[in-house]
């Protein structure tokens, strides 16, 4: 019956039940848990809790088999409530149950605590319970704990590098995660597509092209260049390092598309300022069958703000709702407000404000603000900063912005008292930095640097450079 139920169709399958039903009598363990399995892989989560709550007696498969059905439901505090009430019920969870329960947690108050369980049970040398660790840790944001449970594995799989360098990327740590899937290379594991999305997203990160054409050489010989995620990685790396044309090439390459495939490209060609490309890019992707969603309409309307096409923006923004259903977000009315700040529309950009179907946040102001700069429009930006100051009062960049606006128009008491209360409240404004790639060794700066050791002969090239510029009458506004 087991085997049977594990195969079979809908149908046949709940004959199968109603035959156990009419001629075993009392159900065994295991036929029952291939039933709450059944149930589970046709959607049928009622049925399938129904046969677990009949069961007399339940083995660990029972109830693991009862925390894949809630998560497969979507429901993740179930899976763990299942996994105490296993627990409660004086049965010990084995690596299945751990990795199970791992994988559902998203609290890492929780997570450690079943670690600590892991660790009673002697279970550690598995991988599969060290992967959901690691796992676990990584959607956490806790990478000093990945770096110690991938330490502690003696050979970790090709689950355990890709979980370690998706971890590593997804919070921030770039070159961690370049060095991981370097690492995991030389050791004999060939990356997979996840790997090298994971790495070339790094790469884009940190704009280290060299690094990334190495990896896409890498993905080349191992065939992995055309597949989706590899190629949208590539797409994105090669655009944001500035090499559009490598990133329509790499988009050409692949053998199938998705709609991130579309996004990244569009993205891409919208940051270079690439407005006509952007038009038929987005016409060649709903030619080829694909609905736009949220984030293409979102790089539609970042091309045409980069390129001044007002009306063209009007029209996208329109053709969501109307033709594709599709509810604007913060982010697209942002989008539209800036279009409109930027060619000194403000009467226009108030009234799409005023019209939201929702509270405007903080980026809503902040963006007409700027726009508000631009135009050194000092009454709408007073209004802007007002505004912002209710929503937040540590908005750094609403400060300096508008202590720039009243600098502007020569009001130099305002001015001061603006940075004065940045003071009072203690926000300072995070310095922005640069980075270069030298011989394959990055340098980081920031605005009057002179950390790096070669800061003496780098601010002497500089002011040579300023003396050229001044004598070719070039109009140079720098601070050295």
């Amino acid at each position: 019956m087991t085997s049977m139920l594990a195969e079979c169709p809908r149908m046949i399958g709940e004959q199968i039940h109603g035959y156990m039903l009419k001629v075993m009598g009392s159900q065994s363990v295991y036929a029952s848990t291939a039933l709450i399995d059944f149930y589970s892989r046709h959607g049928d989560f009622d049925m399938a809790e129904t046969v677990f709550e009949n069961l007399d007696s339940k083995n660990v498969v029972s109830w693991c088999s009862m925390m894949q059905l809630c998560i497969r439901d979507g429901r993740l505090e179930d899976a763990l409530r299942v996994f105490s009430e296993m627990i409660s019920e004086a049965v010990e969870p084995n690596e299945f149950a751990f990795s199970i329960a791992l994988g559902a947690c998203g609290f890492v108050c929780l997570g450690r605590q079943i670690h600590c369980s892991v660790i009673k049970c002697n279970l550690m040398t598995d991988i599969r319970v060290s992967n959901a660790l690691l796992s676990m840790y990584g959607r956490s944001g806790f990478v000093s704990e990945i770096d110690a449970v991938l330490g502690k594995i003696e050979n970790p799989d090709l689950v355990s590098w890709t979980a370690a360098i998706s971890a590593n990327f997804q919070n921030g740590f770039s070159e961690k995660a370049v060095a991981l899937l370097l690492q995991m290379h030389s050791e004999g594991f060939t990356p997979n597509d996840y790997a090298f999305s994971s790495g070339l997203s790094s790469c884009a990160d940190l704009a280290l092209l060299d690094q990334g054409r190495q990896l896409h050489c890498l993905a080349l010989k191992l065939g992995c260049d055309f597949k989706v995620c590899t190629g949208n990685a590539l797409i994105n790396m090669y655009s944001k390092c500035g090499q559009i044309g490598s990133a329509r090439l790499a988009f050409d390459v692949m053998n199938l598309h998705d709609v991130m495939s579309w996004n990244s490209l569009i993205h891409g060609l919208a940051q270079h300022g690439a407005a006509n490309l952007v038009l038929e890019a987005f016409s060649e992707m709903c030619s080829s069958g694909w609905q736009p969603d949220d984030s293409t309409f979102i790089a539609v309307l970042v091309g045409c703000n980069h390129a001044g096409l007002v009306k063209e923006g009007e029209t996208f923004f329109r053709l969501m709702t109307d033709r594709y259903g599709l509810t604007p977000t913060p982010s697209h009315y942002a989008c539209m407000i800036d279009m409109l700040g930027r060619n000194g529309r403000f009467d226009e950009a108030l009234h799409m404000i005023e019209n939201m179907p929702f509270e405007p946040d903080v980026l809503i102001w902040k963006t007409l603000l700027a726009s508000c700069k631009l135009h050194k429009n000092l009454d709408i930006g007073k209004l802007a900063t007002d505004k912002l100051m209710e929503l937040s009062e540590r908005d750094s960049a609403s400060y300096v912005l508008m202590s720039n606006l009243y600098a502007m128009h020569e009001e130099w008491q305002d001015a001061e008292r603006v940075r004065r209360r940045m003071d009072e409240i203690g926000v300072k404004k995070d310095a922005g930095w640069s980075w270069i790639e030298v011989k394959n060794e990055v340098s980081t700066f920031v605005a009057r640097d002179t950390s790096h050791s070669d800061s003496a002969s780098i601010y002497h090239m500089l002011a040579e450079l300023v003396v050229v510029m001044q004598d070719t009458e070039l109009d140079v506004h720098m601070q050295i």
